[in-house]
């Protein structure tokens, strides 16, 4: 099992050099080919290969920080996982809603929801929302979890054999916490709305458009510290267990931005 802490980021053209010296002396490590980077474990220590994207490029060091600031906030600490709650739920009464709808979407939920828990500092938080490809942060963030297929070198030789790596059960734990805080505050405002709760998905919730409503969900995103916007006409949500997409979001039209606090204007 790597050490998700012991993470070294390098120039593309490293990786070359890597390779060779496993070659020279005959070590076994693991390689994996990914969208962001690729990924070479060798004697319990990661090194990741920017791609040539430029947004990978100039935001590998997310995936470092976050590793960093990770350590930092689980040294002598016992993680609790929180209540495990759905990605997606939706009210029985409303699947079939074809009134007057609207939905709040939450900005950078995970991101954000990790800073305000501690796991990571401000100094990532806020550079990480500069980085226009929100997706290097959640790949940032959802790397502590993941299990990974990679290809075996042996000898120094890159093999068609796999292997799946797992990760330490306290980091993913970490992330899990982070999903879970989520959806917390969308079933939260969930119950806010009683009876005009449509469904929310991940980090976005859907319900019959009144005022009062709307100033329901975003008096508890305020107090609660998290960014939004409204969505302007909506599609109406499309129940994905039952239509066979594997996707979390609808289609959206069309957004507005209609904000009491500042966010990532790229988000």
């Amino acid at each position: 099992m790597p050490n998700q802490s012991n993470l070294t980021v390098l120039k593309v053209n490293h990786k070359k050099v890597i390779l060779h010296r496993l070659k020279k002396t005959k070590a076994d490590a693991y390689y994996r080919r990914g969208s962001f980077s690729d990924e070479i474990i060798w004697e319990g220590r990661k090194f990741l290969f920017p791609s040539g994207k430029a947004t990978a490029k100039t935001g590998m060091w997310v995936f470092r920080s976050v590793s960093r600031d990770v350590k930092t906030y689980v040294a002598g600490k016992k993680v609790r996982e929180l209540p495990r709650l759905p990605v997606n739920m939706w009210n029985e009464r409303l699947r079939k809603f074809r009134g007057r709808l609207t939905a709040t979407d939450v900005d950078h939920a995970y991101w954000r929801i990790a800073y305000m828990e501690g796991v990571i500092t401000q100094r990532t938080y806020q550079r990480g929302l500069e980085i226009k490809d929100k997706s290097l942060r959640l790949a940032a963030l959802a790397n502590l979890a993941s299990s990974k297929e990679y290809q075996l070198i042996k000898g120094g030789v890159i093999t068609e054999e796999t292997v799946v790596l797992k990760y330490d059960p306290v980091l993913q734990r970490i992330y899990n916490n982070i999903r879970y805080a989520c959806y917390g505050h969308m079933a939260e405002m969930a119950k806010l709305l009683g009876d005009d709760f449509i469904c929310y998905k991940t980090d976005c919730i859907y319900y019959r458009d009144t005022p009062e409503n709307r100033e329901k969900v975003h008096t508890y995103l305020d107090s609660v510290g998290l960014d939004w916007k409204q969505l302007v006409e909506p599609q109406t949500p499309v129940d994905e267990n039952k239509s066979g997409s594997e996707g979390h979001k609808p289609r959206r039209s069309r957004k507005l931005g209609v904000k009491t606090n500042e966010s990532d204007p790229n988000i």
